[in-house]
């Protein structure tokens, strides 16, 4: 009787601890995001004035969990700027279109105090990193007739983001915040040398757990 009470115990001390093994397998620490932004850019040329205009864009993240509270997130994003201006006279239309690959550490807070932050519903997010950037084409509109320039160089510079996390069910959640950007070196190519002097925009993120 005594060997059977042992036997069923070590059976079940052994059921719990392949079920524990089992959750913790199952909380992955990767979780993938798009993102979206729109706001307003300065671009500064050097020889030109310093042009405001309007940004609008998209990542592809894929985070990685480090703890309770940060992760590390990189990926690929988009970005188009658009200006207009008057040059002698003549109006200028200008687009650009930038690829960036961003990489930056992201921290959750929650908002009601003693809440857990894996069980939250909101949580307060913030984010700083860089990233590099490279302007793949310019668009030079005017009334005499249209140019293009292409592959116009590397940058690098600082992000930073502050905003909300809605978690909607275990794997998917919807962020909104403020997100800001600013070149720290110029791009160089054939004589030109310019920069994204500061980004503001408000970015809309639709985040999956794995």
């Amino acid at each position: 009787m005594k060997n059977y009470f042992i036997a069923v115990l070590l059976l079940c001390t052994s059921y719990a601890v392949m079920a524990q093994t089992e959750t913790i397998s199952n909380e992955s620490k990767f979780s993938f995001a798009v993102n979206t932004k729109i706001g307003f850019a300065r671009l500064k040329e050097k020889g030109n004035v310093t042009l405001n205009g309007n940004v609008n864009g998209g990542d592809l993240l894929l985070s990685y969990k480090l703890g309770k509270t940060w992760d590390l997130t990189s990926g690929i994003g988009y970005l188009e700027y658009y200006a207009n201006t008057a040059v002698a006279g003549t109006d200028i239309s200008i687009k650009n279109a930038y690829l960036q690959i961003p990489l930056q550490f992201n921290g959750e807070y929650t908002i009601l105090k003693n809440e857990e932050t894996q069980n939250a519903k909101i949580v307060f997010t913030v984010g700083l990193g860089g990233y590099a950037r490279t302007l793949l084409k310019q668009d030079v509109e005017t009334i005499a007739g249209d140019s293009d320039s292409k592959n116009l160089g590397w940058n690098f510079g600082l992000s930073s983001q502050i905003g909300a996390r809605f978690i909607i069910t275990d794997k998917l959640n919807i962020g909104l915040g403020l997100e800001n950007q600013n070149d720290l070196t110029d791009m160089k190519k054939d004589g030109r040398e310019q920069k994204i002097e500061s980004i503001n925009a408000i970015y809309f993120k639709l985040g999956f757990t794995f």
